[in-house]
């Protein structure tokens, strides 16, 4: 009969690490995220920047002033993806998929209207990419928090 069972003992814990090795694990994560932080919004901005370019081209050469455009749109796509991506933690789930949403639907309309389509079709893709974009960032972010 067993009647009762031996009850299995905890492993100890390993012990923290102390002197210099201590505190590398942190310091060195946070230059990674920090790192992150910036190249992530300047290589969207770079893509978004030369497909505008090469839409505002419509198939003829590339001039100077194409090339202006292309990192104009760049840099403004680029300072609101690090704007939002610095401030993000300060918004409640709602608000930061609304930021998301918007975001992603003003460049993407910006892009439709490009490509010589209508402002009315250009909005409507936009709102359409923004409503599906706010949907899915706040799916993410209300089931993570």
């Amino acid at each position: 009969m067993a009647g009762h069972a031996a009850i299995p003992g905890r492993a100890p814990r390993p012990a923290e690490p102390s002197g210099p090795a201590a505190g590398r694990a942190g310091p060195r994560h946070a230059g990674a995220v920090r790192r992150r932080q910036v190249i992530v919004p300047v290589v969207l901005g770079l893509v978004y920047g030369y497909y505008a370019a090469f839409l505002a081209r419509d198939a003829g050469a590339v001039t100077g002033l194409n090339f202006g455009f292309g990192m104009l749109c760049a840099a403004v796509v680029a300072g609101l993806c690090f704007l939002l991506g610095r401030t993000q933690h300060a918004m409640i789930p709602l608000v930061r998929a609304a930021a998301y949403g918007a975001l992603t639907g003003v460049a993407v309309g910006f892009l439709h209207s490009l490509a010589d389509n209508t402002v009315l079709d250009a909005t409507i893709i936009g709102l359409a990419v923004g409503a599906a974009m706010a949907a899915a960032t706040f799916y993410i972010f209300y089931t993570r928090e």
